[in-house]
C-alpha cells in the first residue's frame, strides 16, 4: 500500500494540492492518504500566563478546542473533495497537530517519522502574513526535508504528461525509482527523460581562455554521453522491472543555452508538461535546492514539482 500525506491548510494552493493527490488515484492502485493540518500557533505570552493563573488557563483551553475543532472541519470538507472524485473513505485518514516546532518542521518531522511515500502540498504558506515573516511553507519543506519526496503542486493541475530531468546521476535514478514505484503497472502512463547537456561554466567558476575552454567543452561532453548511455540503461531496467513499457517512454536530449534550469522550464512550457519529476542533487554533488530545483520552483506556477532525495 503506497501512503501519501497531504499537507493541508485554508488556502487556495493547498485546494489544488488535495485534487492532484485525487487525480493521481485514477492511474495509481493501492494507495492510501492522510490529510494533515497543523493548527496555528499559540500565544507565548498565555501560555506562561496559563501555568500560574486560572483565568489565563482557562482561555488558553478554549482556544486549544476551537483550533482543533476548526481543523477537523477543515480535515473533513476535504475528505469529502476525495471521496466524491471515487476514493473509499476507508482510504483516508484526518490528522490534526498543535504547532511545536513550526508549521514546515512539524510537517517534515511527521512525514518522516511516518514513512510515508511522498509529501503533498500547495506551492505556497499558509498566509501572506507567515510567507512574509518566515518564507514560503511549502518552499521551507522544499528545502529541508531530507528523508520524504516532496510533490509541491501549483495551480489546477491535471496529472498527465510527465517530465524527468536527468543527469546520470545515481539522484536522478532515484527519481525514477521513486516515480516507477508510484505508478507502477499504469501501461497507459507516458514518461519524457530530458537531458540537458551541461557547459564547462556547470562545472567550474573558473574563465578559462578560449581554446582551454573549447578542450574540456568536448571532454565534458563526451564523458557525460558516455554517463547519460549507462544511465539509460538502468532506468529503462528499472521501469521494466515495475512494469512501465520502453515504448511509453521519450528520450530527448537538448543543449543548455543558458542555465540548466532555464531549459527545463523551457521544455515544460513549450510542451505542456504538468508533473517533473527531479532528484534533489545532482552528478557534482551540488544541491539542486540551491540551483536547478530551485530555479524550477520559482519559474513553474501551472506545474507538480516533484522532488526526490
Amino acid at each position: 500500500m503506497k501512503k501519501i500525506m497531504i499537507a493541508v491548510d485554508d488556502s487556495l494552493h493547498s485546494k489544488n494540492a488535495v485534487r492532484y493527490a485525487a487525480r493521481i488515484s485514477v492511474w495509481v492502485k493501492n494507495m492510501s492518504y492522510v490529510l494533515f493540518h497543523v493548527q496555528p500557533m499559540l500565544s507565548q505570552y498565555l501560555e506562561d500566563e496559563a501555568r500560574t493563573d486560572f483565568k489565563s488557563l482557562k482561555q488558553l483551553n478554549q482556544i486549544k478546542a476551537k483550533n482543533i475543532e476548526a481543523s477537523h472541519q477543515l480535515l473533513e470538507q476535504y475528505k469529502s473533495q476525495m471521496v466524491q472524485t471515487g476514493i473509499e473513505k476507508s482510504q483516508i485518514q484526518i490528522v490534526t497537530h498543535p504547532t511545536n516546532l513550526g508549521i514546515a518542521k512539524d510537517i517534515i518531522e511527521y512525514a518522516a517519522k511516518g514513512q510515508y511515500d511522498a509529501l503533498v502540498l500547495g506551492r505556497r504558506g499558509v498566509s501572506i502574513l507567515i510567507e512574509y515573516y518566515m518564507g514560503s511553507v511549502s518552499s521551507n519543506i522544499a528545502q529541508n526535508s531530507r528523508v520524504t519526496p516532496i510533490w509541491v503542486v501549483g495551480s489546477n493541475v491535471t496529472p498527465d504528461k510527465i517530465l524527468v530531468p536527468i543527469d546520470g546521476s545515481e539522484y536522478s535514478l532515484r527519481a525514477i525509482d521513486h516515480l516507477a514505484y508510484i505508478v507502477s503497472d499504469h501501461s497507459d502512463i507516458s514518461l519524457t527523460f530530458l537531458h540537458v547537456q551541461p557547459k564547462l561554466k556547470d562545472f567550474c567558476k573558473i574563465d578559462f581562455k578560449t581554446k582551454e575552454a573549447d578542450a574540456f567543452e568536448d571532454l565534458i561532453i563526451k564523458g557525460d554521453q558516455n554517463c547519460i548511455d549507462n544511465f539509460y540503461a538502468l532506468a529503462l531496467k528499472k521501469l521494466k522491472e515495475f512494469g512501465i513499457k520502453k515504448d511509453r517512454i521519450e528520450i530527448k536530449t537538448v543543449s543548455c543555452l543558458f542555465t540548466i534550469g532555464s531549459a527545463i522550464v523551457d521544455e515544460v512550457k513549450n510542451r505542456n508538461f504538468d508533473t517533473v519529476v527531479m532528484g534533489r542533487s545532482g552528478i557534482n554533488k551540488s544541491f539542486f535546492t540551491g540551483s536547478v530545483t530551485n530555479y524550477v520552483l520559482n519559474n513553474l506556477s501551472n506545474a507538480a514539482i516533484w522532488i526526490v532525495p
